[in-house]
């Protein structure tokens, strides 16, 4: 999945998350967590891949080593705060990117190749093709891909409701 995917597919779930527990939808800093959320493990380990630091592009922040952690500290950090739902955007950003890397994975049985899950116990997978170009590259040559078609759907989706819930809000003179 690409950032554009990940960041649709982590919206819709916490939007559906907020319908389930009878929130209005997402607006502001909570867009925002879940934004970082989703795009947190490429952004620790696509730059360090691409500069030699990391042996490929899911290694330390796609590993659950790391994600844990860090889920339970910033959870416990919110929590101190008072952004509990702060947390919970960014929570579900940052866990439905796991999903959005492994599901297909897990769905075609392939348990092997998601042992990036448990780097570094575990050898990280190799990707010499990927890597070797700079991730924003990757991304500009993904727009044009049909493979990207459904998570290029996805995030016109995400942002037609994201667009529809600020008019929504503006129109109720609720603010943006």
């Amino acid at each position: 999945m690409f950032p554009f995917g990940h960041l649709a597919f982590g919206y819709l779930s916490y939007v559906f998350t907020r319908l389930a527990r009878r929130q209005p939808l997402p607006q502001g800093w909570l867009v925002g967590c879940v934004v970082l959320g989703t795009q947190l493990p490429d952004l620790v380990d696509k730059p360090l891949t691409y500069v030699g630091v990391l042996p490929s592009g899911r290694t330390l922040g796609h590993s659950l080593f790391f994600a844990v952690p860090v889920l339970v500290g910033v959870g416990w950090w919110a929590h101190n705060a008072g952004y509990d739902e702060h947390a919970i955007a960014w929570g579900v950003g940052l866990v439905s990117h796991y999903v959005g890397d492994v599901y297909a994975l897990a769905l075609a049985g392939d348990w092997w190749t998601m042992r990036f899950l448990l780097w570094p116990v575990f050898p990280t997978v190799l990707y010499p093709d990927a890597d070797a170009i700079p991730p924003w590259v990757r991304v500009v040559n993904s727009l044009g891909d049909p493979r990207f078609r459904v998570q290029n759907a996805l995030f016109a989706l995400a942002g037609v409701l994201w667009i529809a819930s600020v008019i929504r809000r503006r129109w109720r003179g609720e603010g943006a």
